[in-house]
């Protein structure tokens, strides 16, 4: 299980450094814009986004949805590094 949450943790971390990069690249060529989770998923497929918030605010809860938007548009690194180091640093080998 430890082996699991540290390889976990590298992909994380590898995550959130390439989209730190794509996020420093975009602002390096004049478009300043976050890469967030909400941003990529549109772009991956824009109707499951929009399905996801109906069922959240019609079946779950209309006041559910604010803190989920407040999620998918930090960036992308913000929510993938955290994690990607307390995992590495948790599950470790010793």
């Amino acid at each position: 299980m430890r082996r699991f949450g540290y390889v976990l943790g590298i992909v994380l971390l590898i995550g959130g450094a390439a989209a730190g990069m794509a996020e420093l690249l975009t602002v390096v060529q004049g478009e300043p814009s976050t890469l967030s989770p909400g941003a990529i998923w549109f772009r991956i497929h824009a109707n499951s986004l929009v399905g996801f918030q109906a069922v959240v605010e019609n079946r779950v809860s209309p006041a559910l949805w604010p803190p989920i938007l407040f999620v998918l548009q930090i960036p992308t690194w913000l929510l993938l590094i955290p994690p990607g180091l307390l995992l590495v640093l948790l599950c470790r080998p010793r």
